[in-house]
């Protein structure tokens, strides 16, 4: 027997493959699990897929849960985070006429081509969306631009759903300085089958852009935490690789805070230009 209970929404292991009003259905990366989650991250189902999505439609009735239809934003976190660092971007989209979907994906136990394959099974499985939009952070983009480069066979969506909006913070456009920093370690051989691996130079190269005519932007910052870690590693005489801003349809914006997500400046940018398609 199942029972509710409060969970803490699977930011560490869980992946979100099915959204709808803030209810979501996540599959566990190492046993491969179901498990629906309501409005409240309370869990409310588990077993297979068919069985989540089967108990989510009886809720749909008894809980009165709206219809979602029109626009999406969808919010892509980096490696190492949760869909938890969107809180304050979020606020700012739930205010529009657009349904939000933070996704957590489990980029320390999966590599950049497995995330881009959870998102193309989440792109098929949404109901009642005409177009979806995107928001990257750091690694966020390498699996956008794999899922948009999939094979035509995999983008069922694509019939029914088009393509918005894009704004990529900090994509990872080049080998990441940490990564090629821990390259040259011996344990770094555990993370080559992670999203770790998919940032250093050597693998940086061999990712896709995203495919041509789609409208995005790229915005560059240099947190205050960033810029921490850059002064310790020029301490130790590590090259540091400077910031690619000067790539097509960027900008750079002084970073002010400690978190570049609490920079107000990238939020509107950010806000204005998936609402408009400008900055």
């Amino acid at each position: 027997m199942n029972f509710d209970f409060f969970t803490l929404g699977g930011a560490v292991f869980w992946e979100d493959v099915f959204f709808y009003q803030r209810w979501r259905i996540q599959r566990h990366c190492l046993t491969n699990t179901y498990r629906l989650l309501d409005s409240w991250d309370i869990r409310r189902a588990s077993g297979s897929f068919e069985i989540c999505q089967a108990a989510f439609i009886r809720y749909i009735n008894s809980y009165e849960i709206l219809k979602q239809q029109g626009k999406m934003i969808i919010l892509l976190h980096g490696f190492a985070d949760s869909k938890n660092i969107f809180k304050k971007l979020w606020r700012k989209f739930i205010l529009t006429d657009s349904t939000v979907a933070a996704l957590n994906y489990p980029s320390l136990f999966r590599n950049s081509d497995e995330s881009a394959q959870q998102l193309l099974f989440f792109l098929n499985h949404i109901d009642n969306i005409t177009e979806v939009s995107f928001v990257t952070k750091g690694m966020g983009n390498l699996v956008l631009q794999k899922a948009l480069n999939a094979p035509d066979a995999q983008q069922e969506y694509a019939n029914r759903i088009r393509i918005g909006n894009i704004v990529e913070i900090n994509p990872v456009i080049c080998g990441d300085t940490i990564c090629d920093f821990l390259a040259q370690f011996k344990f770094f051989k555990y993370f080559n089958k992670t999203s770790l691996a998919d940032m250093t130079e050597k693998n940086i190269k061999r990712q896709p852009n995203l495919p041509p005519n789609l409208n995005y932007l790229k915005i560059f910052s240099v947190s205050k935490l960033s810029h921490f870690f850059a002064s310790v590693l020029k301490f130790y005489n590590f090259p540091v690789s400077e910031s690619g801003f000067h790539h097509k349809n960027a900008i750079f914006i002084k970073g002010n805070t400690f978190f570049t997500l609490e920079n107000e400046e990238i939020l509107n940018k950010t806000f204005n230009f998936i609402k408009n398609g400008k900055i």
